[in-house]
């Protein structure tokens, strides 16, 4: 395709539209050939699981997910007491019209639009603050130089430009183009007129830095991306990526139709796309062979906890009973409770019914694939948090919900709180994991319950405000949720209180705000103790140090929770590819976005064979 316009004089010829630093991919299987149309399918309006393979950050995660790796910038560097953080950009990549990315399309993004008070679409990211709430100090001394500077260490801090597309994409603004939109720069341009043209997704003008661009834009339809003829890798040949010519999307928001397109091979390779539900694989199997496709065996969820449920830590109640809510606190703090409710769990039940035997059976984590497991003491420390609790033992649930002051004092059947006045644990049901799975799953959990004497109620708020409104208050009692995270660092909440968004809402509300709401943890408890770990980590230079750093926080987990209650994890995920669709490793995690798949496992080495 792009040959054909450089020879008609429309497109420089290749080593002129490379850069001086390239980057060189190494192809999965073989060097791949030219040519194409990749069809697929998204959900989104804003087609962000296209954005998930277009990935290409300054720093990006490895394809094993051992860590990182330099991406768009060549190098990068902390200082010595890691307060500064220097990011060098290859040198003479260019946009994807084929004018050069300088600094001074980052310092445009800075001055221009993040720090501009005038534009809050973008604003300066959330992790871009120092310790006084002052915006960090930025520099670029040079085309391709840029320095970060705070007055406290930074040593994970810039880790999280390599977490999905939704922390790079903001940085992404060509000073030569969007400034034409820019009031400062052009006294006609409106803020509206900006932010609409800087939605490079919907509008093909807008240059990209991605291996394909848009090339046209369909409202309510349809896309299609067209290869980035100046493109800054190469394969091991000296081949300009990408392979495949064009990217043709299609909006397509009906799950069900979504599903039956894929199965009668309309999509040549599907990740997260078409569907993300496990349960699908088996009928995906069947159309197989008849429509020229098959399932990827490897790539995983990446789920701790599918189904799972928080625990509330910070329990208030409705208020009508202070004395009850206060008790009905002190009971979900009761370590002997959690741990009651845990074995009284039929797992391998639960898996059977709701996945169908899909998955397996295990308490709730963080991802398996997580890094912070990949050595072998690593994943000891992964293997013993999957199992702490996660025995099927109604004896054993009997004795410890007996412990925990939770008896049948009046004969009814049902177990009263330690006052005697009767208790019912309700379960908060929202879609969060999806909707299917979170209302079979939390009626089996009612009915374990049930099974040890504690009588339970499913309170359905699909799609109602006060899913939300009900964590953010501390109102819950126990709350369906999806757990998964590869690097806890970068998003520590399912291990670490720091935000109201998790089993301690209250406590971590009053980390979040610096202690201006929210309650503070007590000296001692699992919430201090968590804190001030994640305080250490943070602060910690050495990377094998912040891993045995989290091994030691998910010992408090093993010890003193469940404060995160799961059932299942660790199921696999319908990656469905056409028989020449090649290039594509065999594993993967899809279900934790952060860790940018399957964008890390770079597709611009995929192809198409003519074969």
């Amino acid at each position: 395709m792009l040959a054909d316009l450089v020879a008609a004089g429309s497109l420089p010829a290749v080593d002129e539209r490379l850069p001086k630093d390239l980057e060189v991919v190494t192809p999965y299987e073989q060097v791949g050939e030219y040519g194409g149309t990749w069809r697929i399918a998204t959900a989104s309006p804003e087609m962000n699981n296209i954005k998930m393979i277009l990935y290409d950050p300054p720093i990006r995660w490895k394809d094993d997910y051992d860590g990182y790796e330099p991406g768009l910038a060549k190098s990068y560097e902390w200082s010595d007491d890691g307060t500064q953080f220097t990011l060098h950009f290859r040198e003479g990549v260019k946009w994807s019209d084929g004018e050069p990315f300088t600094t001074a399309d980052l310092q445009f993004w800075w001055e221009d639009i993040a720090k501009n008070e005038d534009y809050r679409v973008v604003q300066v990211p959330w992790w871009g603050f120092k310790s006084d709430g002052a915006p960090m100090d930025v520099e670029f001394p040079d085309d391709y130089t840029m320095v970060m500077t705070w007055d406290r260490p930074q040593w994970v801090t810039p880790y999280i430009l390599a977490q999905g597309f939704w922390e790079w994409e903001p940085l992404m603004k060509p000073k030569h183009y969007l400034s034409e939109f820019h009031p400062d720069y052009s006294e006609s341009a409106t803020y509206q007129d900006l932010e609409a043209a800087a939605k490079w997704w919907e509008n093909p003008d807008h240059p990209t830095l991605f291996a394909w661009h848009v090339e046209s834009h369909t409202p309510g339809e349809r896309w299609v991306l067209v290869r980035n003829p100046f493109y800054w890798k190469v394969d091991t040949a000296g081949n300009q990526l990408p392979y495949i010519d064009r990217i043709d999307v299609e909006l397509v928001q009906d799950p069900e139709i979504r599903l039956l397109n894929l199965s009668q091979g309309k999509y040549d390779a599907s990740f997260r796309d078409a569907t993300d539900d496990p349960r699908n694989m088996p009928f995906l199997a069947e159309q197989a062979d008849a429509n020229g496709y098959y399932l990827a065996d490897g790539w995983m969820n990446g789920a701790g906890g599918w189904p799972c449920w928080l625990i509330n830590q910070d329990y208030v109640g409705d208020g009508s009973d202070p004395d009850m809510d206060a008790e009905i606190r002190a009971l979900l703090r009761d370590v002997n409770f959690r741990k009651g409710v845990s074995v009284a769990i039929n797992r391998q039940r639960l898996v059977d019914v709701v996945w169908e035997g899909i998955g397996t059976p295990q308490q709730a984590t963080i991802s398996p694939q997580s890094w912070h497991f990949q050595s072998p003491e690593g994943q000891q420390v992964f293997e013993e948090w999957q199992q702490a609790d996660a025995e099927y033992d109604p004896d054993l649930a009997n004795q410890r919900l007996d412990a925990a002051g939770l008896v049948d004092q009046d004969g009814d059947g049902w177990r009263d709180l330690p006052s005697g006045k009767p208790f019912e644990l309700i379960l908060d049901l929202g879609n969060w994991g999806g909707e299917v799975v979170s209302i079979e799953s939390n009626e089996l959990l009612k009915d374990f319950l049930e099974e040890v004497g504690v009588k339970a109620i499913v309170n359905n708020l699909m799609n109602q405000p006060d899913w939300d409104l009900r964590q953010r208050e501390a109102k819950y009692m126990f709350r369906n949720c999806h757990a998964s995270e590869v690097d806890i660092w970068t998003f520590p909440d399912w291990i670490f209180p720091l935000r109201d968004n998790r089993a301690w809402p209250l406590q971590g509300k009053w980390r979040q705000t610096g202690g201006a709401e929210g309650e503070e943890p007590e000296p001692g408890s699992p919430a201090a103790r968590l804190q001030a770990l994640y305080d250490q980590g943070i602060a910690e230079p050495d990377e094998q140090r912040r891993h045995e750093i989290v091994w030691e926080a998910i010992r408090i987990h093993i010890e003193d929770g469940p404060f995160t209650l799961g059932a299942a994890g660790d199921q696999p995920m319908p990656v469905v590819l056409k028989n020449n669709f090649r290039n594509v490793p065999p594993t993967g995690i899809l279900g934790p976005w952060a860790p940018g798949s399957p964008g890390n496992k770079h597709p611009e080495q995929f192809y198409i064979s003519s074969q």
